[in-house]
């Protein structure tokens, strides 16, 4: 047997042995036990006990053994001869059933609210009197105890002593205790535990066995009611509290048997549908049977209950130890305890074994807890367990792929810097070509169509544009986005170098810059740009005959917008078939926007708008 296993039982032997101990101990301090008594049945109206009518029996008594079938009043008449009347004595009940009035020597010394119907439910609460004269007298003395029982709780009184008032104080207070407190305590436990597991299961909703746990619990609650509650508010009566009460019985056995079958990993949905069924139609009866039929009926629906339950445990015990998983073989040792308190209280309940008027299955439910608690353990040990090892696992795959990653990033990086350098080379040769290219191309047809006609200054002026053409590559291929320096910075020599042959020629020229100090572009775009300005205002210079020309760039929320206006005489009927105006075309294409032309004599403007939109990396 695993060591869990072994400690679970011998901590429920201890619990066991330690709640039978009390009560020999106590005689031992000087107490005396009244085992013999006579008693009498009696009238629900008076308070007197009856002239006649007196049986001898034994203490503890239950009433339905020898009346069965009674509702009504009994009188329990006790005596014991007391040596001292001056020693104070106490007197220790351990129960009366249900309600009761104490009188010692004639004299009442303590009674239940309510002696008739709806009754006191007093029945698991012990009594404690100190006797003092003239309630005790010296030599023979009488204790009349009147009870008022209903049948179907087993009326009857419990253990009667006498004796030492500390003797009778311990003794009460280990009646209290298994009888009261220890159902209070358990009672809180249960109802703890069920709403834990509740949330445990509206968290974890794959838990499924846990959420049929809390329920079961929740539901058992409103059985163990019946031994705990003193009054039978809000019913008007016993017999509708303890119809009412019987129906949490076999909606806990079907809620528990639930529990057992998600636990054990097991689903019979014909089995589970007809329990469900029948649990429906025993509730549906009991509650429709008229009062006079009803209480036997209900006994026999409590039995039909507790016998679903124990074979919930027994399915358990099998499940368990058919399987090879530690948790419900640690369940199942609880199982066995809900097995033989469950026969236990079923023997107690048809008075089969009258050892006492106490049932055991409430008091199962600490061991419940402690098995739950252990299987809780458990499972958070080996989940514990398996996420150590899991992050140990996961911490080496992150490593791996950290590793792979930044040799795959290096490889990229290399990849990346390779296509620029190419791409930075294919564009620097297409604006030597489309630039340098075709300057040197027509200066070179000019000298050889008309060499004898070139003066010096025709001559210089080649020379000045091959120069203003190599200049703007070198600029714009010397351009790096990622330093300090801005676009606007770049446009400045283009901006001189045009302004001034411009003015030369009598044109005034505006310029608009706005937002270029953010805007850092690649090489490649800054010089579509750049040549598209420089195409633009060629134009205006040299073929629109324009005397005003503006020029707007302007940078706002990633959009970038390029504009070139004259009051030139325009360009004619198919502006757009020109080199010129294709080579704007395919700059605007390139950096992403949209080209527009508009041209009429006196104005004519070429723009390039929502450029670079979506194109930059956030700086």
């Amino acid at each position: 047997m695993p060591v869990i296993l072994r400690k679970l039982l011998a901590c429920g032997l201890l619990l066991w042995a330690s709640l039978h101990a009390m009560s020999g101990v106590a005689q031992e301090r000087g107490l005396q036990s009244i085992t013999s008594a006579e008693v009498a049945r009696g009238d629900w109206q008076t308070m007197r006990a009856p002239a006649d009518g007196w049986q001898p029996v034994s203490i503890p008594d239950f009433i339905n053994g020898r009346w069965p079938g009674f509702d009504g009043v009994v009188w329990y008449r006790l005596q014991w001869e007391q040596a001292d009347a001056e020693q104070p004595t106490a007197l220790t009940l351990e129960y009366i059933n249900m309600a009761g009035a104490v009188y010692v020597n004639g004299i009442l010394v303590g009674r239940d609210a309510n002696l008739v119907e709806p009754l006191s439910r007093a029945w698991k609460t012990p009594r404690f009197f100190v006797l003092e004269p003239p309630v005790l007298k010296a030599g023979h003395n009488t204790l009349l105890i009147r009870v008022s029982g209903l049948t179907t709780y087993g009326p009857g009184i419990g253990e009667v002593s006498v004796g030492a008032v500390d003797a009778a104080r311990a003794l009460y207070e280990h009646y209290l205790a298994r009888r009261v407190d220890g159902l209070r305590f358990v009672f809180a436990v249960d109802a703890t535990l069920g709403v834990f597991f509740i949330m445990l299961w509206l968290m974890r909703r794959r838990e499924v066995a846990f959420g049929w746990y809390g329920l079961s619990t929740l539901i058992w609650l409103g059985w163990q009611a019946n031994f705990i509650v003193t009054s039978t508010w809000p019913f008007a009566s016993n017999h509708t509290w303890a119809v009412i009460n019987a129906c949490f019985l076999p909606l806990f056995a079907g809620t528990f048997t639930m529990f057992v079958l998600r636990f054990c990993e097991r689903r019979w949905p014909r089995a589970e549908f007809a329990m469900w069924v029948g649990i429906a139609l025993g509730i549906a009866f009991l509650l429709l049977l008229p009062a006079a039929q009803s209480d036997g009926y209900r006994v026999q629906l409590i039995i039909a209950s507790g016998l679903l339950a124990t074979a919930a445990n027994v399915l358990l015990l099998v499940l368990a130890w058919r399987g090879k998983r530690i948790e419900p073989r640690v369940l199942s040792v609880v199982a066995l305890l809900n097995v033989l308190a469950a026969v236990h209280d079923i023997l107690t309940l048809q008075r089969i074994v009258f050892l006492a008027n106490d049932y055991y299955a409430d008091a199962t439910a600490f061991a419940n807890t402690l098995g739950i608690a252990a299987v809780l353990a458990w499972r958070y040990a080996r989940n514990l367990d398996r996420i150590e090892h899991f992050n140990v696992k996961l911490q080496h795959d992150v490593d791996a792929a950290r590793s792979e990653l930044a040799d795959n990033l290096q490889r990229q990086h290399e990849v990346e810097m390779t296509h620029a350098r190419i791409g930075e080379r294919l564009n620097l040769v297409r604006d030597l070509h489309d630039g340098l290219g075709g300057s040197l191309t027509g200066s070179i047809a000019a000298i050889e169509h008309a060499p004898q006609k070139l003066s010096v200054p025709y001559l210089l002026k080649l020379l000045r544009d091959l120069r203003d053409e190599l200049r703007l590559i070198v600029d714009t291929s010397a351009y790096d986005p990622q330093s300090s320096g801005s676009f606007g910075e770049q446009l400045v020599p283009l901006r001189h170098r045009m302004t001034r042959l411009l003015d030369a020629k009598g044109v005034v020229c505006r310029w608009s810059p706005a937002g270029l100090d953010t805007l850092h572009l690649p090489s490649a775009q800054a010089l579509d740009v750049l040549r598209f300005l420089q195409e633009a205002l060629t134009n205006s210079l040299k073929h629109s005959g324009a005397t005003e020309v503006d020029v707007a760039v302007q940078y706002e929320t990633g959009v970038l917008t390029v504009a070139v206006t004259d009051n030139g005489s325009g360009v004619g009927a198919e502006p757009s078939t020109g080199a010129g105006m294709q080579s704007m075309q395919a700059r605007a294409r390139r950096l992403g926007g949209e080209f527009h032309i508009e041209s009429a004599p006196g104005r004519t403007r070429v723009a390039i708008h929502n450029a670079l939109a979506g194109r930059l990396p956030v700086r």
